[in-house]
């Protein structure tokens, strides 16, 4: 059957927002190579990061796979005031600073089969949004580690802390694909790590999309993503948290603690 405008909507919105955490790449590393295994202040490699990150099977509940942490449902903007920059790498999923060496993978929440366009078939437009909004409602959580020399990554989280604050109404930007955050706003943290920040970022679409609701209305980009970058002396783990579902539903949620205690019982 032919869908309304309003369901199309919903689907899209969905799948290019949720496609900020779950494009994968062929592979987990990110740049730099480091040297060592890091002790009093040496930076891991990417080689010791890599044994480091949570791996498969060892989150009941959550599939993990690699992730290239370079690729966005759309680029934020690079004109933002020079306060906000430290925020630019997490917001494409990479690590802040600059990391001697960085991996990612995703964590994405296992919730029974995937709502598939022929299972839409002979449901009405309202049943189709609520099919589409549960088969989206799972938290996917890109997890990046980053080692750092000396206290960099002390520098790294700090620099964001003040960027958080420094950024709360948000920056926009122009141009095709170019994401406007309209706000940033300070969340509790988990106690894991020696320091940790938590925060969201609210998006308000692309400069070339429409504007309004996550719930399909509106935005192809807009709603909450979750963030928290916790040190472990010299490695930030950074989390990025996307739950389409509950952004349509209007639901809140956040990064899920689950995941943060499995990474950071690896990295204790």
């Amino acid at each position: 059957m032919r869908r309304s405008p309003r369901v199309r909507l919903c689907a899209t919105a969905a799948v290019s927002t949720l496609s900020v955490a779950l494009v994968t790449g062929c592979s987990g590393s990110g740049s730099g190579t480091g040297s060592g295994y890091g002790t009093r202040g040496r930076a891991l490699n990417a080689a010791a990061l890599d044994q480091l990150v949570i791996a498969e099977g060892e989150l009941p509940g959550y599939e993990i796979r690699p992730t290239d942490p370079g690729t966005t449902a759309g680029d934020p903007p690079r004109s933002a005031q020079a306060a906000c920059r430290p925020l630019l790498p997490l917001l494409a999923g990479t690590a802040p600073g600059t990391p001697a060496a960085q991996v990612s993978r995703t964590a994405a929440e296992k919730n029974g089969p995937e709502t598939h366009a022929t299972a839409l078939d002979g449901l009405s437009e309202d049943e189709t949004e609520d099919a589409v909004r549960r088969s989206m409602d799972r938290d996917v959580t890109v997890i990046t580690l980053a080692s750092y020399g000396g206290n960099g990554a002390h520098r790294a989280l700090r620099s964001v802390s003040g960027a958080v604050r420094a950024c709360a109404d948000g920056f926009g930007g122009a141009g095709p694909g170019v994401r406007t955050f309209t706000a940033f706003t300070r969340e509790h943290a988990s106690d894991a790590g020696e320091e940790s920040v938590a925060f969201a970022a609210e998006g308000g679409g692309s400069a070339s999309g429409a504007t309004g609701s996550p719930a399909g209305e509106g935005s192809a980009g807009g709603g909450s993503v979750h963030f928290q970058v916790v040190r472990h002396g010299g490695t930030l783990a950074t989390y990025m948290t996307v739950n389409v579902g509950a952004m349509m539903a209007r639901r809140t949620y956040t990064v899920p603690a689950r995941v943060i205690g499995a990474q950071s019982a690896k990295l204790r």
